[in-house]
């Protein structure tokens, strides 16, 4: 008897044949040793375009909506059909006695699985191969440990349910609203279930950028020296404080009328008083080493230290992943590894650690990670991404391959490093002069930082690259705004100081930024919630915008849509993508709509809802929807529906 494997790629598929020892290739299989092992090229089968499901749902005709259809019959891709003959006859074969899904380990790799099996009309039993890295080890270990399809029920069910839901939302509200606002050779306005949300995202920051009126304001800058007379024992050394008013410095308490009449009495009292330190209070400040990456995390970071985008990354990811074997599975959402993986950590730090050998804290590999790293109950599918135990060298990478193989050994050999301390020290300092009605006392205040221990930051690639770890690392570089500076280390209360010079600075209010790919995907990951890193819970990531697998595809999309552009490092809604947000309904681009409609996607998948109850609720808000976007312009689209022509609607998946 056979065993059938289905990879979900070529090159995945000739790993798993080597490794169960099947060397004969055939069209579209590779035999031997009791396997026959084939493959899909992605999503061999989708679901149905409208028109292939029903024939009146050919044109674009506002009578004809909602389509919701009945059953969900799938269409074999022509560019692959003969692929898809391949698996089917591989899978169907009279001596297979049971089929491997060995598609990647996540919803969209089962989906892809799922649609072929349903598709070839396949019955036999399934087993799952669900591993988090294709070393030979690893896939061996996964045969070895070949789960029951049935207990992936479950997540296939959320990944038909996401596939049903782009569709219903996709087609109903791309027709909706291009019969509702398009117009005449402008084509389909194109509305998709994660896509519309993420697009409005960007929309309303380019409105509010539009909307923003700058406005010119002074502060005052004095610099202070050693009293004559005063040795270095007294303070010595200069340093810098920023005027302000009221209790306490803040951005507004420092912002001085543009006129100048203000700043200049200031600083002509700057100039003849007598300055004193007021208070020192100083705080020690600590940055654990960074939980391990996941692909946001590390998407993010790749765009702000290399440029790249989420989907270069994703790219060089799954190449150093698939075809280097080099790190473990890339599309995880989690930062955390169960106690199965940590146990094989010594042999890991022995393969990566060679280049880092300086660097490395006492007991790295050997010493046991406490559970900021090692918590079973925090890992999800998959856990953090992490290097493997095949050796790096003498593979020919890439510089993108090698920068990113980089940066996830080092996060991994961080985590046995003591804390990052600083100091960080708030000085008042007062300057008492006379604005000719009696005396006046101005206050000025400055902020250093003082390293204490480097810790983990040894590893932090050139030094500067700092992981968004919330207020803790802000605070690290700037405090209340005001630019942190090396203070004399002996600052006392009490010590008389010298008013070198004082002036006022012309400053601008600055306009909101721009997204870039990083803050894009941080914005999609808490479904536009601005939240404090530490805040951002496993609930709250599980309501963001798609999952970590999709999320790069959703960017890439907007631009090839023209719905968004790329500005340098930033990207930017264009007037089409403005315009659509403007016409569409406000549920349809809701960030928070979608992101609940994925936290419930993740119930279905652990086991705790039910599709059809989502289904249910996907359809009510798609009826909704559309009678709300016709309600007020129910006339022209009586006018003029019975002579548009369909234009093709985007095909499936795209619709999200």
């Amino acid at each position: 008897m056979t065993i059938a494997v289905v990879a979900e790629k070529p090159a995945v598929a000739r790993d798993l044949a080597r490794v169960l020892g099947a060397r004969q290739r055939g069209d579209g299989v590779i035999t031997g040793n009791g396997y026959a092992v084939t493959w899909t090229i992605g999503h061999l089968v989708a679901l149905a375009e409208p028109q292939e499901i029903d024939p009146a749902w050919q044109r674009w005709r506002r009578d004809a909506l909602p389509m919701l259809p009945r059953r969900w019959p799938l269409v074999v891709s022509d560019a692959t059909r003969s692929q898809f003959e391949a698996v089917r006859r591989v899978i169907n074969a009279a001596d297979v006695e049971q089929v491997v899904c060995a598609t990647d380990a996540g919803r969209e790799g089962e989906l892809i699985f799922r649609y072929v099996y349903q598709a070839a009309g396949c019955t036999k039993p399934i087993r799952r191969l669900w591993i988090s890295s294709l070393t030979d080890a690893a896939i061996r270990r996964g045969f070895a440990e070949l789960r029951d399809g049935r207990d992936f029920e479950p997540l296939a069910a959320a990944a038909r349910g996401r596939s049903q839901a782009d569709w219903l939302v996709g087609m109903n509200l791309t027709r909706a609203v291009t019969l509702a606002y398009g117009r005449d050779g402008e084509g389909p306005l194109s509305v998709g279930r994660v896509q519309t949300p993420t697009l409005a995202l960007l929309a309303e920051r380019e409105l509010a950028i539009s909307a923003f009126v700058p406005e010119d304001y002074l502060e005052v800058v004095a610099t202070f020296a050693p009293a004559d007379g005063d040795g270095a024992g007294a303070g010595g050394g200069t340093y810098r404080g920023v005027y302000f008013r009221g209790a306490r410095p803040s951005a507004e308490n420092r912002r001085l009328t543009a006129d100048g009449e203000e700043a200049a009495a200031i600083v002509e009292r700057a100039l003849a008083g007598r300055a004193e330190v007021a208070s020192v209070t100083s705080r020690q400040r600590r940055l654990p080493p960074p939980l391990l990456y996941d692909l946001a995390e590390l998407q993010r970071h790749a765009n702000r230290l290399y440029g790249l985008s989420a989907q270069q990354t994703l790219d060089v990811l799954q190449r150093l992943y698939e075809r280097h074997k080099l790190i473990s599975y890339p599309r995880t959402d989690s930062r955390h590894l169960p106690r199965s993986v940590a146990g094989e950590l010594g042999e890991i730090v022995a393969a990566v650690a060679e280049p880092y050998r300086p660097l490395l804290a006492p007991g790295t590999g050997s010493r046991p990670l406490g559970r900021r790293f090692v918590d079973d109950a925090r890992v999800t599918d998959h856990h953090a991404i992490i290097p493997t135990t095949t050796r790096a060298e003498g593979r020919r990478l890439s510089r993108d391959e090698r920068r990113l193989y980089d940066l996830v050994c080092r996060r991994l050999l961080a985590a046995w490093h003591d804390d990052h301390v600083w100091r960080v020290t708030h000085v008042i300092t007062t300057i008492t002069g006379d604005d000719g009605g009696g005396g006046v006392t101005d206050r000025y205040h400055s902020t250093g930082t003082q390293v204490l221990a480097e810790g983990w930051k040894v590893l932090d690639v050139g030094g500067s690259a700092r992981p968004v770890e919330g207020r803790r690392e802000r605070d690290r570089r700037h405090e209340d705004g005001v630019t942190a500076q090396d203070l004399p280390a002996d600052l006392a209360r009490g010590q008389r100081r010298q008013v070198r010079d004082a002036r006022p600075v012309a400053k601008r209010t600055r306009p909101p930024r721009r997204f870039t790919e990083a803050t894009l995907l941080s914005a999609m990951e808490t479904a536009g919630e601005a939240l404090d890193d530490r805040a951002l819970s496993a609930a709250m990531k599980e309501r963001g915008l798609g999952t970590p697998a999709t999320r790069a595809a959703i960017i890439e999309t907007l631009l090839k849509r023209r719905y968004a552009v790329r500005q340098g490092k930033s990207l930017a809604a264009t007037d089409k993508g403005i315009e659509l947000i403007e016409r569409v309904h406000p549920q349809v681009k809701s960030p928070a709509m979608t992101g609940t409609w994925e936290q419930k996607l993740k119930r279905i998948e652990r086991g705790e809802e039910a599709l059809d109850p989502f289904m249910a609720e996907i359809e009510a808000f798609v009826r909704r929807v559309v009678r709300e976007i016709f309600e007020p312009n129910g006339e022209r689209i009586d006018d003029e529906e019975k002579r548009r022509v369909s234009p093709k609607p985007p095909a499936e998946p795209s619709p999200r």
